[in-house]
């Protein structure tokens, strides 16, 4: 699956498959100024250990997790429409592998919400 969606990452920003493909390729490669671009103006994430209410927040954000960050591993890609939800796994220096979920919506060609779904206990204890 992986390669299918890497394949997808390199096709551009033409819909919100690819926005999302994008999105997931800058984080994993810690390219934050090509993230950012993706992000509407109005953007918002919500997730167990933040809410975000803008696109900078989010960067910021993702920038203080990336000495952390060894690697994204997409298991599965589900699209409706402006709705792209990522089913992945979190790889990181400081916990086992951890699955998580990005239900991404994507209008006028940029990210504007993002909810998250993960069990974020590996990666608060002590």
């Amino acid at each position: 699956m992986r390669e299918k969606f890497e394949e997808t990452e390199k096709a551009g920003l033409g819909n919100a498959e690819e926005i999302a493909a994008t999105y997931i390729a800058a984080w994993r490669e810690k390219k934050f100024d090509a993230l950012r671009e993706i992000l509407s103006d109005d953007f918002s994430y919500v997730g167990p250990l933040a809410t975000l209410d803008n696109p900078d927040e989010c960067r910021k954000s993702l920038e203080r997790m990336a000495p952390v960050t060894t690697d994204l591993v997409v298991e599965r890609v589900f699209v409706s429409g402006p709705d792209v939800v990522t089913w992945f796994t979190l790889h990181t220096s400081i916990a086992l592998p951890t699955a998580a979920a990005n239900w991404i919506h994507v209008e006028n060609g940029k990210i504007n919400r993002i909810r998250a779904v993960y069990d974020p206990r590996a990666l608060v204890a002590d």
